[in-house]
């Protein structure tokens, strides 16, 4: 049933990304402007398509296609990088972070396909993995703390009539989307170390937790980019 419930949840969270990049695809072109745009729409569609070929990798019991979902999860995660510094720290010092960032993504990566090897099933109980797990978590912490922090000013300038309702909004939930990433990276850790104790059960029910998560982050994405709350993108941080 977990394993049920984080794949609905991986799928789902696929194809939503997919329909995100559709719409960011007509914001660009309606704007005759990419920049921005072009990252965050190859970084949503590519880590969609990575995500979507977990699944099937599990099925086939294929380590190739794991790696094709590996790698398009990671393309996915380097472009948000790019995302993060570009958008909220377009500085010398945001731009040493995100390439250092990327750096752990790459490395932890190599060191959990050397470590999982051709094995059928992944194993969530390695150091390799939640090494793996964390390298994809910070990315996301950062731009939880980012977005949380401009949500926060933003809520204070809206008291003053100095802010717009939606941009305010949509900062709240792109922090609450990328805080769920972290928690789901942070569940698959658990699941691991619950797993390696033979407490099976409830490290099901950590993976369970975690497709309800994915559910939770299609949702935050529906409301922030079809109900016309902006993302982070969209505007720059008040000053």
């Amino acid at each position: 049933m977990s394993a049920a419930i984080l794949t609905a949840g991986k799928l789902v969270f696929a194809a939503m990304g997919i329909a995100v990049g559709v719409k960011l695809a007509g914001a660009a072109r309606e704007r005759g402007a990419w920049g921005l745009h072009t990252v965050a729409l190859a970084a949503i569609c590519v880590g969609g398509l990575g995500i979507l070929l977990m699944p099937l990798a599990d099925l086939l019991e294929s380590f190739p296609v794991l790696i094709a979902a590996e790698a398009g999860v990671r393309a996915g995660m380097l472009l948000l990088c790019v995302f993060i510094a570009g958008t909220f720290r377009p500085t010398p010092a945001g731009w040493v972070a995100a390439a250092i960032a990327g750096i752990g993504l790459v490395a932890a990566i190599f060191w959990d396909v050397s470590e999982q090897g051709a094995a059928a099933q992944y194993d969530y109980a390695l150091a390799s993995s939640h090494a793996n797990q964390l390298s994809i978590a910070v990315p996301f912490a950062w731009a939880t703390f980012e977005s949380a922090t401009l949500w926060l000013r933003g809520r204070r300038r809206l008291e003053l009539g100095l802010a717009d309702a939606a941009v305010v909004r949509g900062y709240l939930l792109w922090s609450v989307a990328t805080a769920c990433f972290v928690g789901i990276c942070g569940l698959a850790m658990l699941a691991g170390v619950l797993a390696s104790a033979g407490a099976s059960t409830a490290a099901g029910v950590a993976h369970a937790m975690r497709g309800f998560l994915y559910l939770g982050i299609t949702a935050a994405i529906w409301a922030g980019l079809f109900r016309n709350a902006p993302t982070p993108e969209a505007t720059r941080a008040p000053s």
